[in-house]
């Protein structure tokens, strides 16, 4: 049987399209000057030439370092109103749990008829925090959040606010300790 043979100008069509798509990439680098490729790479932040990557280092190391505060922050605080309701009643302050916000982080606790919440709100960046725990029937429930500091106020009596994002104590115990 005779097999039919492809002409040789369809078999080396994807090899010139590639060398074709390679010449192309090759003249626009030749043409571009050298810190102009590199400059479409960098984030926004450090393209305009306005901060130093040591800047945006800097301030991301500190989030995070802010984030990692109010999460063991929160998860103290729920361990200790947990064990202060078991003792008849949650407690009115941070004062009273010993516990302290640190310098870069303003807190509020919200005591009522069942319920205690921390709010910790950052002096500097957009992060906030909510530690929620409350009785219900015959179980204590905790709800911890974090989201956009400008919506806080708008929080509800129940639940994150809107827009937040609930996370697990879990998380914080796994990845801090």
């Amino acid at each position: 049987m005779v097999r039919p043979v492809a002409s040789p100008s369809l078999r080396g069509l994807p090899t010139l399209l590639a060398a074709v798509c390679l010449a192309v990439l090759g003249l626009d680098g030749m043409r571009r000057s050298p810190s102009q490729g590199l400059v479409d790479l960098l984030p926004p932040a450090l393209a305009d030439g306005s901060g130093g990557v040591s800047q945006v280092l800097e301030d991301r190391e500190s989030a995070l370092q802010r984030r990692r505060d109010a999460e063991v922050l929160l998860a103290q605080f729920v361990r200790g109103q947990m064990t202060r309701h078991y003792w008849g009643h949650f407690a009115a302050s941070l004062e009273d749990l010993g516990l302290q916000t640190g310098e870069h982080l303003e807190a509020r606790v919200e005591r009522g008829d069942g319920y205690s919440r921390l709010w910790l709100m950052p002096r500097r960046g957009g992060e906030a925090f909510l530690a929620d725990v409350r009785l219900r029937g015959d179980r204590l429930e905790r709800r911890l959040c974090r989201g956009d500091a400008s919506s806080a106020a708008q929080g509800p009596s129940l639940g994150c606010p809107a827009g937040w994002n609930e996370f697990a104590a879990e998380e914080i115990s796994n990845t801090w300790n």
